[in-house]
């Protein structure tokens, strides 16, 4: 069984760049189009778990900075406000690399899932215009 066609719109500049690859490989835009995009999502796990290394290494030299400036205040005694301030700065931007972090996490979702069964569910189906 034939898989169903995915369409979207290229902006001029990218159609031209991809109808000029594809004459030169002697293939068709579509078929282009369709490598691309094949190649880019196989690649999205691959990057998001680079990305979530990165924020992690952020992180983490963070949280050391943060225990040094710690014991540099303790061991000599001086919590001024400025220091008091690098520390509420530290603790911000730690929770701004944790929300980030937790926004990027992969979830499963059903929204293509509840789209599909809230058209099929229609008493009177029409097919999608192309």
């Amino acid at each position: 069984m034939r898989e169903p066609a995915v369409m979207f719109r290229l902006p001029a500049h990218v159609l031209s760049n991809v109808d000029a690859l594809a004459r030169r490989l002697g293939i068709s835009v579509n078929i282009v189009a369709k490598l691309i995009v094949t190649r880019e999502i196989m690649h999205i796990a691959a990057i998001l778990e680079e990305h979530d290394r990165q924020l992690g290494n952020m992180h983490q030299f963070l949280r050391e900075l943060a225990f040094r400036n710690e014991e540099f205040l303790n061991e000599y005694q001086r919590h001024t406000v400025a220091t008091m301030a690098i520390m509420e700065k530290l603790d911000e931007v730690m929770g701004a690399l944790d929300a980030i972090r937790d926004a990027a996490f992969v979830r499963p979702s059903t929204y293509i899932s509840d789209l599909i069964r809230k058209h099929d569910e229609r008493p009177i189906q029409k097919s999608l215009r192309v």
